[in-house]
């Protein structure tokens, strides 16, 4: 593999890969100093790379640097890491695991159709899961989450189809719309007790989903955060001041023709202070 660099006071900054090689090594020095960075785009779209070995203390893997790496399996990345960018192994569909090191932030669609993946764990730095880090992995079924996580963004792990359990840890204050819509094999589902909304679509189309606990922090219910729900067959509400939108329940069979859940969330439905 040839590198095109970019050299500073800093380090080097490999902004382009090129070869046919299979297992590729990013090596700790090139020209005498130290390795830093990999780039934005440096091996997009590289058909050959199956294995990364990075031997440097790098602290940053750029945005869309190994995008659409379609044959890539594993990439073992260093604890000096300090961010991955935007995309950064998107649509990486033979990457199979991943270690994610201690960041504060993954960062928009950076797993995002990474098919192969079956489990992942997120160290307690992070304090943010951005829009569609996660979305369409299709056969993740595992998601191991610490507390400290503040904020899921929209779409986190949209139509993440084999995720069974979803634990959201009590730190996470705010989610975005639809961070776990379409995942129809979800069966169990704990929110965090620091929400005070959930928001729309949350859980929609989790056909799966027996049971669905609202925590007593949560003061608002978007609209259709919980439609198509079709299996979910108890709902627990404690908190009688929630405002509930349009649409919270729609295509929820089994609720919906249970006459004392529909009698008692008679008092919640005013449509007139929902929120969209």
């Amino acid at each position: 593999m040839e590198f095109e660099i970019l050299s500073d006071d800093s380090g080097v900054t490999i902004i382009k890969g090129a070869g046919e090689e299979t297992c590729i090594i990013i090596p700790a020095e090139i020209d005498g100093k130290p390795v830093r960075k990999i780039g934005n785009y440096a091996f997009s779209d590289n058909l050959h790379i199956k294995e990364v070995i990075i031997e440097a203390e790098i602290i940053e893997i750029g945005d869309f640097s190994f995008q659409f790496c379609e044959q890539l399996e594993r990439i073992d990345l260093p604890s000096s890491l300090l961010r991955i960018g935007v995309s950064a192994f998107e649509g990486c569909i033979s990457l199979k695991s991943i270690s994610i090191p201690s960041l504060k932030i993954i960062n928009k669609s950076t797993f995002e159709e990474c098919t192969a993946l079956t489990t992942v764990e997120i160290p307690d730095t992070v304090q943010i899961i951005d829009e569609r880090a996660f979305e369409f992995c299709l056969n993740l079924r595992e998601v191991r989450m610490h507390e400290g996580i503040k904020e899921i963004r929209n779409g986190a792990f949209f139509c993440c189809r084999r995720l069974e359990a979803f634990y959201m840890p009590d730190t996470v204050v705010k989610t975005g719309k639809e961070i776990l819509l379409g995942c129809r094999k979800l069966e169990k589902v704990h929110l965090s007790k620091s929400l005070e909304k959930i928001e729309v679509g949350l859980l929609a189309r989790c056909r799966k989903l027996q049971s669905i606990e609202v925590p007593d922090s949560v003061q608002v219910i978007c609209n259709g955060a919980f439609a198509e729900c079709t299996e979910c067959d108890s709902f627990e509400l404690n908190n009688k001041n929630v405002r509930i939108g349009v649409r919270v329940f729609e295509g929820c069979g089994k609720l919906l023709n249970n006459q004392v859940f529909v009698e008692t969330m008679k008092r919640y439905l005013d449509n007139e202070h929902g929120e969209k």
